[in-house]
């Protein structure tokens, strides 16, 4: 063996992971400071210790990181749909299965302080306010699965599916405005203002 073969493995310092929230996070503090418009991808990735690239493959730009973090609500509130039909809750009240998808989504969220801080930028910036119809798609996607599941004819399942997503989103939005520390009681007073139509 060779002094050449001894060498340790050259690496670039830089993980082969990312953690995600945590480059959130700390992109929504430089947003804080400098203002969104005036931090770049490029002061994201250094104040992160990443390379751009990896930054990238996270996140393909500035409003996905003000808009990630959505995929554990998603597959929270899918979950509960799930468990709403194992309980035998199927043909029960829809609406209490709406409530408890919106309860699992909030639980799934690891820090709700980063949900509250994105969600600010969102209310003051159109160009991120205008992505909220594809950025809730999945979660549209799953509750009208589950309202048709539920005996809602498709139309009605498309109009209660996006009474909910867009009740359930100002609900956040006013959650996020103030100081509160949960945002359920939000959710549940939106929620009230929703009816089911007769099947």
């Amino acid at each position: 063996m060779t002094s050449e073969d001894a060498k340790p493995a050259r690496t670039s310092g830089r993980p082969a992971t990312i953690d995600a929230d945590a480059v959130a996070g700390l992109a929504l503090d430089l947003f804080a400071q400098h203002g969104y418009e005036n931090t770049s991808m490029e002061d994201i990735a250094r104040a992160a210790g990443i390379g751009r690239k990896s930054l990238y493959r996270y996140f393909a730009s500035k409003a996905d990181l003000v808009w990630g973090g959505t995929e554990p609500v998603v597959e929270a509130s899918t979950l509960a749909f799930g468990s709403f039909h194992r309980q035998g809750k199927s043909d029960g009240d829809v609406l209490a299965g709406l409530r408890e998808a919106a309860a699992a989504g909030v639980a799934a969220i690891p820090d709700l302080s980063v949900t509250r801080g994105r969600l600010r930028l969102i209310a003051e910036h159109a160009e991120l306010t205008s992505r909220s119809y594809e950025s809730l798609a999945p979660q549209r996607e799953r509750t009208l699965a589950f309202l048709v599941e539920n005996g809602l004819s498709g139309s009605a399942a498309r109009y209660l599916s996006a009474a909910y997503l867009a009740t359930t989103f100002e609900a956040w939005m006013q959650w996020a405005a103030g100081s509160d520390p949960d945002p359920v009681p939000y959710l549940v007073a939106a929620l009230e203002v929703l009816r089911v139509p007769a099947r």
